[in-house]
């Protein structure tokens, strides 16, 4: 039988280590003569030579009573092998020599304890206790060793000796929580927690941090908040902070709510508070809850019993109109109920669709918005606001209402406005985006060119080029965009969000352009016209060409994917059963597993069939196994399978 070559030097190094044991009788076997002594015996205590181990750290202990880590090592030995006389007559030689090695002192009481000498071993703690209570650190080892041994009542006594002697009524709180939580005693370390909070009032957020961690366990909620409610009159402002947190947490939104306005407001913490709570409320989407909140926020701004100053009074007002109009975004159109599986390129930025496709605009909604941001920009023009303002107002004329024009002046404004350099450069994106929606390639290549010789930031230049290269791309010149693509991979850093969307992009264009003939070409050049029709928001016209391409150049290496992008047109377009006719042409494409996926969807998302939606999603699974697609279709199957059986 062969010996693995591994396996094989183990053994040797045994085979040579018990010659060496066997000729040496009473002597400690070494490894390597040139090694330290110390790493010899840890390695014949993890090959289970423990008294030859034991024999070194003796040697070595004896030569230095003060080394710590020998110490350490081989007190671990004679706990793993319960010898307690040996560990009793190490510690004591440990506290004779370093007198306030507390840890040591504690860890003879145990022994006393592990005796089964339960009142000498709570005796002797007592006594550390009264001869080191000037530290700290005494009473955090006793509660660990009180907790360890279940001694409730000897722990309540020293958290209360403690609490008196260093004048402090939340001594040992956190550190009494975090036990309790590990030890899944919910109430106790909630109860803990608010101790925490309430003496030390700017350190809230930690006890609200370990009451979030522990309520991602179902079984705690109850005793949780039976523990909030029980200790609200201890410290009700405390408490419900706490408590709205711990209902948000667990997605009781007007529970969370009424205990914010029952803190009301009083002081720059309270506007701080409310900012925070409208805008967790507008990222979960409780839009009606955020706009009450907003605008709750933005009348308490208007009255002057609150002491803020005019900056102050300033900023929070900015705020609230800019969440409210920001929420009101949100109302616009309903939000996309699901995400795709089946995209082009997906999570590419250099093929983003920025223009929504709408069946229908909530007109009150946008109205408002608009109301708002014009708001700002009359009523704060000294704040940071108003750039921000302009760029939400050209994200809604662009993405929305497609006023293109009206978009140029928001994002100009935007540009030329904003001292904050993010949004400078957003702004100057958004531009190139808007002139090529506008058909103007020259205007747009010409604002990236001379906002690039102003910039000398060289992530923003990357933005920049990037944006560049689209350009170039949409125009139809496909050699000098594949210039800048090969620029950005030499310049970009691997780590770079935008490194693998551009190395993509250069396969896309080396497969479907240089490497084909000049009908390949053609049918390149007829699929990035669509491309560009897609971005002036022609969606119809788009489709048209899509549909050439695929149909005039059938053999080109494009054509496949110029009919996926008409099929996800034609169901945008809601016209299903062509959108699945138009699918089928290309299901034994090399794109075939996008074509299945997406065909699996429509009878899922759109038609509402989930026995034919999961027998094409069944095809994904045993058709394309290598897929990517594979492992998110069989989630999918999963939970349409799981809502089959709860129906």
């Amino acid at each position: 039988m062969k010996i693995p070559m591994r396996t094989a030097s183990r053994i040797s190094i045994i085979i040579i280590f018990n010659f060496a044991s066997a000729q040496i009788p009473g002597e400690v076997p070494l490894l390597n003569q040139g090694q330290d002594r110390f790493r010899q015996a840890i390695q014949l205590e993890r090959i289970g030579e423990l008294e030859a181990a034991e024999g070194i750290y003796r040697e070595l202990l004896n030569a230095n009573p003060k080394d710590t880590r020998v110490f350490l090592q081989i007190k671990a030995l004679y706990r793993k092998q319960n010898r307690y006389d040996d560990l009793r007559e190490l510690l004591l030689n440990r506290v004779t020599i370093f007198k306030r090695d507390l840890q040591s002192h504690i860890e003879l009481g145990e022994l006393i304890m592990l005796s089964d000498e339960r009142e000498r071993a709570i005796h002797y703690w007592k006594a550390l206790r009264l001869q080191f209570g000037e530290t700290r650190s005494i009473y955090f080892m006793l509660t660990q060793m009180y907790l360890k041994h279940s001694l409730d009542e000897e722990l309540d006594q020293l958290v209360v000796a403690g609490r008196d002697a260093f004048d402090d009524p939340a001594f040992l709180s956190l550190e009494l929580g975090n036990i309790h939580m590990r030890n899944l005693d919910y109430a106790a370390a909630t109860e803990q927690y608010i101790i925490y909070a309430s003496y030390h009032p700017e350190q809230i957020r930690t006890s609200s941090i370990q009451i979030l961690r522990m309520s991602d366990r179902d079984e705690s909620y109850e005793k949780i908040e039976a523990t909030l409610v029980r200790k609200m009159a201890f410290d009700e402002r405390t408490v419900r902070s706490l408590y709205s947190d711990f209902l948000f947490k667990i997605q009781k939104y007007p529970e969370a709510y009424n205990q914010h306005s029952a803190l009301g407001v009083s002081n720059q913490q309270d506007f701080e508070r409310w900012i925070r709570f409208a805008e967790n409320l507008r990222k979960e989407h409780r839009l009606n809850l955020a706009l009450r909140s907003y605008s709750y926020l933005l009348n308490q701004t208007r009255q002057s019993s609150h002491g803020l100053n005019e900056g102050l009074r300033k900023r929070f007002t900015g705020e609230a109109l800019y969440g409210l109009a920001l929420t009101y975004e949100l109302q616009i159109t309903p939000g996309e109920q699901w995400s795709p599986l089946a995209e082009f390129f997906p999570g590419n930025a250099f093929f983003e669709d920025h223009l929504m496709t709408l069946q229908s605009v909530e007109v009150q909604p946008l109205e408002e918005t608009f109301a708002l941001y014009d708001s700002i920009l009359i009523s704060l023009p000294s704040t940071i606001f108003p750039p921000q303002a302009h760029f939400r107002m050209g994200e809604i004329k662009y993405k929305i209402t497609r006023d293109f024009d009206g978009a140029i002046s928001s994002f100009h404004k935007a540009a030329t406005s904003a001292k904050d350099a993010k949004l400078k450069l957003a702004a100057n994106l958004r531009l190139a985006d808007l002139l090529m929606a506008k058909g103007d390639f020259p205007s747009a290549e010409d604002h990236l060119n001379q906002t690039l010789s102003v910039n000398n930031q060289q992530k923003e230049r990357h933005s920049l080029e990037f944006k560049l290269c689209q350009i170039h791309f949409f125009h139809g010149n496909v050699e000098e965009a594949l210039q800048l693509v090969d620029s950005l991979l030499v310049s970009l850093e691997l780590d770079d969000p935008l490194f693998n969307d551009v190395l993509e992009l250069k396969g896309f264009i080396e497969e479907n352009y240089l490497r084909g003939d000049q009908i390949t070409k053609d049918a390149f050049q007829g699929y990035i016209l669509a491309e560009r029709l897609l971005r002036q928001g022609k969606r119809t016209e788009a489709a048209s060409f899509y549909r050439s391409v695929s149909e005039a150049y059938p053999d080109s290496p494009v054509a496949d994917e110029a009919a996926f992008r008409r099929a996800k047109l034609t169901v945008e377009l809601g016209e299903y059963d062509n959108a699945l006719e138009q699918l089928a042409l290309i299901r034994n494409s090399p794109i075939g597993d996008l074509a299945t996926v997406m065909t699996g969807e429509i009878y899922d998302r759109l038609l509402h069939n989930s026995e034919e939606a999961a027998i094409w999603y069944f095809k994904v699974l045993e058709e394309y196994p290598a897929s990517l697609l594979t492992e998110p279709v069989r989630y999918r199957l999963r939970e349409i399978t799981t809502e089959g059986e709860l129906n």
